[in-house]
């Protein structure tokens, strides 16, 4: 019975202590198992055009700042202007992007683009939300260039070069308000090997954001998320339940 009890109590703080398997959804590559294209929005040339789109877990929702706010540690959802996202899978190496430019996304609008201090004007920045269904650790973001594999750039670690596309990720504690840069004061950043980020923080959250900055003019696409969910308090509470409720009827057959 001791043995019972103790199986019980561990598979209560194992299951409480980790987060559920990470969930993978790509957005330009529809060969791959994980690719998914939203479920609302427009479809047709990009292949999904909407003010909100929607995938498993999530919506993504975008816009462009007008002023300096998105190349550091954090900003205001109020300085942001709304504007159609979309999801372009075809041709290849695209991915979520933000059409502010454009709202059919004429052209090359359709990508998630910087223009950060180019030609001194510090607005134009463009920015993605990802609204999750609950509190979620963003594991991974990884990222394409303009139909290109890899982002503009080079590995000269020089940021401030005007060649090289910068990205900042933030988080919401309050519900979709403020945001914070996972890079704290340092603010914007090269994608590792010019591809992805991998995202490290200490807490889960419903909201999240990924924005093009820099210090020149760059187009790219978030090419593909990777995330895990945090069990709801109440599926926590129902496992405990039954699995006090096991030990209670292994209990009163042993009587």
């Amino acid at each position: 019975m001791k043995h019972c009890d103790k199986l019980i109590i561990a598979s209560i703080f194992a299951l409480s202590a980790t987060h559920a398997s990470a969930s993978m959804i790509v957005f330009d590559d529809q060969t791959d198992s994980n690719y998914q294209l939203s479920t609302t929005g427009t479809f047709g040339n990009p292949d999904a055009l909407g003010s909100v789109l929607t995938y498993t877990g999530f919506t993504v929702s975008g816009g462009f700042a007008t002023s300096n706010v998105l190349t550091g540690s954090g900003f205001n959802k109020s300085d942001i202007t709304a504007s159609v996202v979309d999801q372009d899978a075809s041709p290849s190496h695209g991915g979520l992007g933000v059409c502010s430019e454009s709202s059919t996304c004429a052209g090359s609008s359709d990508s998630l683009s910087s223009n950060t201090n180019a030609g001194g004007d510090p607005g134009g920045d463009e920015i993605l939300f990802f609204d999750f269904f609950s509190a979620t650790f963003l594991e991974t973001v990884y990222f394409n260039g303009d139909h290109a594999q890899s982002v503009n750039g080079d590995l000269d670690d020089d940021y401030t070069e005007t060649s090289d596309a910068l990205y900042n990720v933030f988080f919401s504690a309050d519900g979709g308000n403020t945001y914070k840069s996972i890079f704290e004061d340092a603010g914007q950043q090269q994608p590792t090997n010019l591809e992805y980020f991998n995202v490290s923080t200490a807490n889960s959250y419903g909201h999240w954001a990924v924005a093009a900055s820099g210090w020149g003019d760059h187009s790219g696409y978030v090419e593909a998320i990777k995330y895990a969910s945090v069990p709801e308090p109440g599926t926590l509470a129902l496992f405990g339940l039954g699995l006090a409720g096991l030990g209670l009827s292994r209990r009163r057959k042993q009587v």
